[in-house]
């Protein structure tokens, strides 16, 4: 639409369209009325240039309509001005008060769809940060309007669907409309690790209420809309909003009609976050008023309720916390009664429980030092459930369950490498992996899960390796040999496919080429390398893995370079000698990846996992090995961490190089030293940021080794030096806090001769020069 047309003088399409669309506001028919703000609204969002020059227009356009004797006109025009609300809100401020107030009226509407568009206000005006106090005055008729529009509808698609799988012998299986598209995950490293929603799934940790799982996949309406209007409204408000709440929520609650208890749970859970000083009084008597709406008959109140409880997991954990012995009988309530949700013969109930479960988990794994410790009454109880979740759930419960065994299994942590406690999980898991055939639909979310599970269970997989393993290696050949045959090449990686998968066997050749199915099947193998260590050596030494990755490696697909380049990593750790035979192109590929020009949106996740493998390759090989490579990867690290723009590149990959080029320092650093004057500012700058850890260790090790070797050439870069020493925590490797020290009091000694050791250490800023003689006082 901003595109400028031949012939027009160089407007732009959207000017041209613009003003007669304005025109057409004032048809008498209708739908052109309806359509015609309906394609202006299209516009808003972006305010293209037609829209911006007839700004003032467009508003009195909607302003004139706002009464329009047609809902479906109304519905657009308050959809008009949420969107201006957003995109204009300098241009709306003057005339805000009377806006609420028709919003109001539009929330209260008889049609749907105008108060569907309506309730979209409050969330934008706050997400806007607008000032909250205009909104205040008009709580006491907000709140109980969102609550009416909360309950249910009588003919409802979700209950429906909820009520017609009560009391079934078997529940109907899910067709593929029903499961949420599989969306896979980035194993970045260096990259921040995302949260976890409020359903257990990867995400960036929103609170709305309407992200949960159980509604992502159905129509956004009205019923969701209101709530998570109020769930905004209480994080402004916070408990003002009490007052007008809870008389309503208590009188539903007492109402026979289970719809009206359904809405007053699904308010308590909305306010949960945002209410919880003025509810915690309540709590106790609160949880004991939801525990026994478990086993409501109706499966949509229990439904709610097993989301409502996990919203107030903090408060429980937290009175653990403060009360040992008082606050463990009301979790243990609460999680018996989560539990036992999950074997709801209700498939809907099901989904519920195992998503509460998640978020009780999530929440435990939140700001505690030992979340084991805390689920530790749980633990056997949880892996059962899930377990049997795995075994009998239809599909859409089965995903679900996929996350909160991720989420279980990342707090546990190191628990799962108790035979016992692994045991429990990974035979229906491996089971679900193994039996599914290549072109499974749902096979991608197993390996996933399997990817994820797999690292924490230490030892205890070894069992159910070889088996992983095959199946794994077998799917990424058949996969590599489809894509092979789509581009109609035949190359080493068809014929590795077709040596592994067996030709047309069950997972070789007949498949549909699919790259996430490469991507997965080597974070499976990740998974077992992070488990085994050593001990997945027999699994590769018998495979084609090693040159199947060097294939991956150099994929058109930047997702399978990122997982090849991971693997490569793990491999490094756990099985270096199988990578000697291909270092020299190993290296050389790696190198290739961080190119500057190649380091872009798209790319970046497999040049941080090619630097990270090729830091994990140095500290393993023979340093004769890696040095002929030294300089070279050495000029690649500094060219990025010497960027000087347009832009700035992400702190991933800054924090990637400044550790591989701390790596190679350590194990090359007669090479290096010569160079030292050319990095020393960028890197010892770059030093500074990253967090305490082995990798950070290695990287300091390094750099001291080229400071003793050439300490003249570190000189310009002496503050930044006493910085980067300044940003430990704490150093736990006592080799090192001697290395530092050594370095400082050399520089001290040697500068004090000439005199200009004051002068060089006043250069470092106050309080740096502060937590140098906090950690090395004795020498400073």
């Amino acid at each position: 639409m901003e595109v400028e047309l031949a012939g027009s003088g160089g407007a732009s399409a959207s000017s041209l369209v613009v003003p007669p669309l304005l025109q057409l506001l004032r048809s008498a028919v209708d739908d052109v009325r309806c359509m015609a703000v309906a394609c202006l609204n299209l516009m808003a969002p972006h305010m293209l240039k037609g829209l911006q020059e007839n700004v003032e227009g467009y508003l009195h356009g909607l302003f004139a309509l706002a009464n329009d004797s047609s809902n479906r006109v109304r519905k657009e025009v308050v959809s008009g001005l949420v969107a201006s609300t957003t995109t204009l809100p300098e241009r709306l401020v003057p005339f805000m008060r009377q806006l609420v107030e028709y919003m109001l009226a539009s929330n209260e509407h008889s049609d749907p769809a105008v108060a569907l568009a309506a309730a979209e206000f409050w969330t934008a005006y706050l997400e806007l940060q607008l000032d909250p106090g205009l909104l205040r005055p008009y709580l006491a008729r907000l709140i109980p309007i969102l609550l009416k529009n909360m309950v249910f509808d009588e003919y409802d698609d979700e209950v429906a669907d909820a009520e017609a799988a009560e009391g079934a012998a078997t529940q109907k299986e899910d067709r593929d409309q029903d499961v949420k598209p599989f969306m896979p995950r980035t194993r970045e490293h260096g990259a921040p690790t995302a949260g976890v929603d409020e359903a257990g799934n990867g995400g960036d940790g929103g609170e709305a209420v309407a992200d949960d799982d159980e509604e992502a996949l159905n129509a956004w309406n009205l019923r969701k809309c209101s709530a998570e209007a109020l769930d905004m409204l209480s994080n402004n408000f916070g408990d003002d909003l009490l007052p007008v709440l809870l008389p309503i929520v208590q009188q539903r609650l007492q109402d026979s009609n289970w719809r009206s208890r359904e809405s007053a749970i699904l308010a308590l859970g909305a306010v949960a976050h945002g209410c919880h000083a003025g509810l915690q009084p309540f709590l106790e008597g609160m949880i004991h008023m939801l525990l026994p709406a478990l086993q409501d008959p109706r499966p949509m109140v229990r439904v709610i309720t097993c989301w409502t409880l996990g919203r107030y997991s903090h408060w429980l954990f937290q009175g653990v916390v403060d009360r040992p012995g008082g606050g463990r009988p009301l979790l243990d309530e609460v999680m018996i009664g989560v539990l036992r949700s999950m074997g709801d013969s209700n498939k809907f109930v099901q989904q519920a429980a195992v998503s509460s479960l998640a978020v009780i988990v999530e929440t435990a794994g939140e700001g505690h030092n030992s979340p084991d410790m805390l689920l530790e009454p749980y633990v056997k109880a949880m892996l059962e459930a899930l377990a049997a979740a795995l075994t009998c759930y239809t599909r859409r419960g089965v995903a679900v369950t996929f996350d909160a065994l991720s989420c279980t299994v990342r707090v546990l942590g190191s628990r799962m490498a108790d035979p016992t406690l692994a045991g429990i999980v990974l035979p229906p898991l491996v089971r679900k992996f193994t039996s599914a055939p290549p072109t499974d639909k749902d096979l991608l979310a197993t390996m996933e899960c399997l990817a994820n599970v797999t690292p924490h269970t230490g030892r205890a997989v070894e069992l159910y390796a070889k088996p992983v393993y095959d199946k794994a290696t077998a799917l990424a050949a058949a996969y590599m040999h489809s894509g092979q045959q789509q581009q109609q090449q035949a190359g080493e990686a068809s014929a590795l496919a077709t040596a592994i998968a067996g030709g047309t066997s069950a997972d070789g050749g007949n498949v549909e080429y699919d790259p996430n199915y490469i991507v997965l099947a080597l974070d499976v193998i990740s998974g077992l390398a992070q488990a085994l260590q050593a001990s997945i050596e027999s699994l590769v030494v018998a495979s084609p893995l090693v040159q199947m990755l060097m294939l991956c490696c150099s994929d058109p697909s930047p997702d399978i370079r990122q997982s090849a380049f991971a693997l490569i990593g793990d491999l490094a750790s756990a099985c270096v000698a199988h990578l000697l035979p291909v270092l020299d192109p190993l290296v050389s590929c790696a190198l290739t990846m961080l190119e500057l020009p190649r380091i872009t949106d798209i790319n970046l996740a497999a040049a941080n996992n090619a630097c990270w493998s090729l830091g994990e390759v140095v500290i393993k090989v023979d340093a004769e090995r890696i040095a002929v490579h030294a300089e070279a990867i050495a000029h690649r690290t500094t060219s990025i961490l010497s960027y000087k723009g347009p832009g700035r590149l992400p702190h991933s990959i800054l924090e990637n190089c400044s550790i591989t080029l701390g790596r190679t320092a350590w194990r090359c650093a007669e090479q290096l030293a010569p160079h030292l004057g050319h990095f020393a500012v960028q890197w010892c700058g770059q030093l500074r940021n990253i967090r305490d850890g082995t990798e950070k260790e290695h990287a300091f090790l390094g750099l001291c080794r080229l400071v003793r070797m050439n300490p003249e050439a570190a000189l310009p870069a002496f503050p930044l030096l006493c910085s980067a020493f300044a940003s430990w925590r704490r150093v736990s490797c006592e080799g090192l806090r001697n290395e530092m020290a050594e370095i400082l009091q050399l520089y001290k000694a040697n500068l004090s001769v000439s005199g200009r050791w004051e002068q060089c250490f006043s250069d470092v800023p106050d309080s740096v020069r502060g937590k140098i003689v906090q950690m090395f006082g004795n020498v400073m």
